[in-house]
This record gives structure tokens, sequence and C-alpha cells, in this order.
């Protein structure tokens, strides 16, 4: 009896002891904390800009990126074109294709550093005149948001601000659309439409076409002699205007004109200095520092000329006559005539020699002085004339343009500036 009662006592202590040792471990991990969430790569507003294929004088690109920027996107420089990043996924079709473009998004966000919900894409097309295509895709819907095809002339200052904005419109349509016409604003649209017009009406109309074009032409004749032949130029006061702050722009050809926008970081006094002009300062400086030390140097030796000429004056004077008609002068106290002669000789040509070398280099200093301040002369002679052509061009810009204008009551003439 009391063998059973302890073989139950230790049976339930058994069971007790699995039992526990079954639930603490659910326990322990029922009140484990979840790891957080990892943070999302983007923001819903970061872009992926592409590097645009082909070449151009306006930077398009830089355009659009400081654009999104000042509005608050995210952007993230890819170094690589279309073609490119097409070529990195294995993309064998168009790149610009949803399916390439889809490929890259998942490539991008690969890696968090990467990672964009937009890619923006573009190329520049040489012809006359030349053209920007660029476009913008949305990654997690895989669907274009909005394609643009301009044509930018060289020397556009125009188009190169205007299609960021452009660029930057469509997306913030995309994030948030406009509302619909509302039943009031559909109304007033509708009764913008004009009634049915008589014969007579459409004859008055007519001769309304017609003089507001003949009136449109004068003016457009009137407005096309702009004389930029008098537009005044200032080195100094125009500087910041037409200054740069990067490279120049090679030229692909001899033909192609040079880039003689001045460098904002020299300031109005060297910028206008073109690689030549630099150069010549360097071989000016050079000469310089060449005179000055080779006729230090014939100063240096003229110490030893004068140091034998005295002994030889000396020599002379001891002797008491001429040593070159009496051989008895020839030597004396040790001395040899001979040897103090020659020293004087040696002496007064290393002076001779090296004041000749300062010489020349004296003359070559005045000679590359003179073509630095033709050089100097000439280059700003350059800046002159480009910044008149540029600012005659600014001034053509802002045509008016005319152009006839109907409405109810009658014609007439539509005037409007460009700039």
């Amino acid at each position: 009896m009391i063998h059973a009662t302890k073989s139950s006592v230790f049976t339930r202590a058994l069971c007790l002891a699995v039992a526990m040792g079954v639930s603490l471990p659910e326990v322990a991990w029922a009140a484990a904390p979840a790891k957080a969430a990892p943070a999302p790569a983007t923001d819903g507003k970061t872009v992926a800009l592409l590097r645009f294929s082909g070449s151009s004088a306006n930077d398009v690109r830089g355009g659009v990126q400081s654009t999104l920027e000042e509005k608050g996107y995210s952007i993230k420089s890819v170094a690589l074109d279309l073609a490119a990043a097409a070529s990195k996924v294995k993309c064998k079709g168009d790149p610009g294709s949803v399916e390439c473009l889809t490929a890259i998004g998942k490539w991008l966000n690969s890696n968090p550093k990467t990672a964009a919900d937009y890619i923006i894409h573009g190329r520049y097309v040489a012809g006359a005149p030349n053209r920007v295509q660029l476009s913008v895709f949305d990654v997690t819907k895989g669907t274009t948001v909005s394609s643009f095809d301009a044509a930018l002339a060289d020397g556009d200052m125009i188009g190169p601000h205007v299609l960021p904005q452009a660029v930057l419109q469509s997306m913030q349509d995309y994030l948030s659309p406009p509302p619909p016409q509302t039943d009031e604003e559909k109304k007033i649209v509708a009764e913008l439409d004009e009634p049915e017009k008589t014969q007579e009406e459409m004859e008055a109309e007519a001769r309304a076409i017609a003089d507001a074009e003949q009136a449109a032409a004068q003016a457009a004749a009137k407005g096309a002699e702009i004389d930029t032949t008098n537009i005044p130029v200032d080195l100094r006061a125009d500087f910041k205007d037409f200054c740069r702050t990067g490279p120049r722009n090679k030229r692909k050809t001899k033909e192609d004109p040079k880039d003689l926008r001045p460098k904002c970081q020299r300031g109005p006094i060297f910028g206008y200095w073109q690689p030549r002009a630099w150069v010549a300062l360097g071989l000016t400086i050079g000469a310089g520092l060449g005179t000055i030390a080779f006729y230090g140097a014939a100063l240096g030796a003229r110490a030893d000329y004068k140091k034998a000429t005295d002994a030889l004056d000396g020599y002379l004077a001891a002797v008491g006559g001429d040593p070159r008609r009496d051989p008895r002068f020839a030597t004396h106290n040790g001395q040899s005539y001979d040897a103090l002669a020659t020293e004087v000789s040696r002496s007064g040509s290393v002076v001779k020699q090296r004041a000749i070398i300062g010489d020349v280099l004296l003359g070559t200093t005045v000679l590359l002085t003179g073509v630095l301040a033709i050089i100097i002369s000439q280059d700003r002679g350059d800046a002159k004339a480009y910044i008149k052509q540029e600012k005659g061009l600014r001034a053509i810009s802002g045509t008016v343009r005319v152009g006839p204008m109907l409405t109810r009551q009658g014609g007439g003439v539509g005037m409007g500036l460009r700039f």
C-alpha cells in the first residue's frame, strides 16, 4: 500500500514536470516581442534619374533634377542610360517597353540605395533643330506617367526651363489628379459655344480676318527690324549674367564656335582669360625668373672678378714693370703674372657669359609680356563680341507676336510677347 502511494505521487510529479517543460517555452515564445518591420526604402516620391543618352548644349537632365528636388522629390542619380540599364537586367526587347522598365525597376528596388518609385529616362537627338525626348515611368503600377518630345535649338534659353516644369506638373497631376468638372463648370463651358452664324455675319468675319492678317503682317514687318549693333557691353557689369561654373563645352570639330563664357570663380579680371593666355603668363613668369637668376649669378661672379683684378693690379705695382715685355717681371715673391692674368680673364668671362644670358632672357621676358598683353586684349575683345551677340539674341527672343482675334462682337488683332 505504501509502495503504491509512492508510485502514484512520483507519477503525478513526473507528469507535472513534463507539462511545465512543454508549456514554458510556448509562454516564453509568445511573450517575445515581434521584430519591427524594416523601414521602406522609398517615400512614394523617390525618382531614379537615368543618364540621358546623346549630347546637347542644353542640360535638361540637370534642370529636371533641381526642379523635382525643390518640390520635395528624392532624386537618385543613376550613371547608366536606358539602353545600358536594359542590358544590365538582360532585357532583349525595346529598352523603353513596359517589360524592360519593369525589370529595371525591380533591379533598382533590390538595393535600398537605388530603390525608387519612378524612373525618368531620356535622350538627346541631334538634328535641325535638336530634340530631347524623356519619359516618366511608375515602377509600382508598371505604367507610363507622361512622355515629352521637345525641340531645343542651340542657345535656347526657354525650353530647358519650361520642360522640367512640365515634367513636375505631370507628376503632381498624377499623384493628385484634378477633380472632375462640376455641373456649373460644364454649363459655363457649354455656353462658350457660339450660335449658328448668318451669311452676313460670316462675310463680315471673313473681312475682319483679312484686315487683321494684313495688320499683323505690317506689324510683324516693323517688329522684325531689331537693331542689335548698338547694344552696350560692360565686361564687369555683364560678368555674372554670362559666366559659367563648370568646365568649358568641348568642340566636336574645329568649325564649332569656342565656348567664350568666362569662369565665375576667377572674377571679371581673370575670368575672361582663355587657356592660351595662361600659357603665355607661365612662359613670361618663367623667363622673368630666369632673368633674375642669371643676373644674380653674374653679380655673384663679379666679386671673384674684382678680387682677381685687385690681385693683378697689386702685382704690377710691386714689380714696377711690364711683365709682357720684360721677362724679369714675370714672377715676383712666388706669384706668377700669367696665373694672375689667367684668373682675371676666366672670372671676367664667367661674368660676361652670365650677363649675356640674363640679357637674352630679359629680352624674351619683354617680348612675352607684349604677347601676353595682345592675347589678353584679344580674349577680352572676343568676350565682348560673344556677350554682344548673346544680348542681341535675347533681345530678338522677345519678339512681339501678332495675330487675328475674333469675338461675337467682331474681329481685331491679338498681340503677345515671347521671351
